[in-house]
């Protein structure tokens, strides 16, 4: 016997809260997401879609447009100031059609925004939920002003990484934030790097790194590395110094520098490393970046939400109550994201710290890592979000598709 029609709430209109309303809606569940914006809104940069995150766009009727939007990803190519190689990974290594889709936040948002619209949802913005009861079986959102939403037999929270309500729900939970972060911009690719349908980095050492990400025919997401202490709202941003150190490091990008630092267009972003204890309390469940946020190293953060989104209507599709249906959603999203986690969590300190030594490790030893018959395999399934953990991995199909 399958669930009946559930009441649900979401608490954030991102990319897991969106995609999750959409299918819930669209299997006969009544939905209301939950913003605390007036106007919802991207948050973020340009990101990477894997073969994971567009097979969940495929489900949702969104591939195409995501695809005439977005500019292809063949592979990942970092190396060091000396321009040496660093890492080298191919999705052709996969399968001769698998790829990646650089796309701007601002544009896959609006795509899962519309689709949310269209599917019935209710979207209540402006009311920011600041803790949760419970009424028996079900639970009751409480917004700032004292006004209660619900009651809800499900309860998503979907409030991304810096989540307070993760901080009063569930207060085992770890989410310490990541020493260093990262500045951002999008700007016209005036020397053309996307022709080249690679995702590029640039490194020196462990404490500077910049990336040049195509999101779009013409467009391009700039990332410099920064410290925490230096993305502080109340900061200026440090620009000339930005300007001179991303000319030293990446001289062939001079252009492409000049213009972002004169547009003077950056944003500010800071990262989580969330570890909770369990998915769900009962009727609350925790999903996306709220649950398990991590460093961007693997380019994993948004696909892993969609992932939650569509394993979640499987799985209340697929149980008889709701304690299963959590179950089933556990069985199918704990072991890819804690391999992910522990994995970005791993690799995050030789990219981004204060540790010189672990730089010079990582230029010796990934290079090789990267041609090795056996460690080049399993480095291209993490790139493209193919694990569940060290020792398994999730196939491609025919097409070179990953399969849901």
């Amino acid at each position: 016997m399958a669930l009946r029609s559930l009441e649900v709430g979401i608490m954030g209109c991102g990319v897991a809260g969106q995609a999750a309303a959409s299918f819930l809606a669209d299997s006969g569940h009544r939905v209301s997401v939950l913003e605390r914006f007036r106007e919802p809104r991207p948050v973020g940069a340009g990101l990477l879609l894997q073969p994971t995150g567009l097979a969940v766009l495929r489900a949702l009727g969104l591939v195409e447009a995501a695809l005439s939007a977005g500019a292809r990803i063949d592979g990942l190519f970092g190396e060091n100031q000396k321009r040496r190689p660093v890492l080298d990974l191919a999705y052709g290594d996969l399968h001769p059609e698998a790829f990646g889709l650089g796309i701007r936040r601002s544009v896959l948002f609006d795509l899962l925004h519309h689709r949310l619209l269209a599917s019935g949802v209710r979207l209540v913005t402006d009311t920011e939920i600041i803790d949760v009861v419970r009424e028996g079986a079900r639970a009751i959102a409480v917004d700032a002003l004292g006004g209660r939403h619900g009651p809800f037999d499900l309860l998503v929270v979907a409030d991304g990484a810096h989540s307070l309500l993760r901080e009063r729900l569930m207060p085992a939970a770890r989410a310490p934030l990541y020493p260093w972060g990262c500045i951002w911009t999008t700007v016209d690719d005036s020397q053309a790097f996307g022709a080249v349908g690679l995702l590029r980095q640039r490194v020196a050492g462990s404490t500077m790194m910049m990336g040049l990400l195509p999101v779009a025919p013409d467009k391009l997401t700039m990332f410099w590395s920064l410290p925490v202490a230096d993305l502080a709202a109340h900061l200026p941003l440090d620009l000339d110094t930005v300007r001179d150190e991303a000319l030293w490091l990446w001289p062939e990008a001079g252009p492409t520098i000049e213009y972002a630092v004169a547009a003077d267009d950056f944003s500010r972003a800071t990262y989580r490393h969330v570890a909770l204890p369990r998915w769900n309390d009962g009727p609350v469940l925790f999903m996306g970046d709220a649950a398990h946020g991590t460093s961007p190293q693997l380019g994993q953060g948004a696909n892993l939400g969609l992932l939650d989104a569509h394993a979640l209507a499987r799985s209340l599709a697929e149980a008889d109550d709701l304690p299963r249906a959590m179950e089933l959603f556990a069985q199918r999203r704990g072991p890819p994201t804690r391999f992910y986690r522990r994995v970005s969590h791993l690799l995050t300190p030789f990219f981004q710290s204060d540790g010189h030594l672990l730089g010079v490790l990582r230029d010796l030893v990934m290079p090789h890592a990267c041609q090795a018959p056996l460690a080049r395999p399993m480095m291209t399934t993490v790139l493209a979000g193919l694990r569940r953990g060290w020792f398994a991995t999730d196939p491609l199909d025919a097409e070179g598709r990953y399969l849901l």
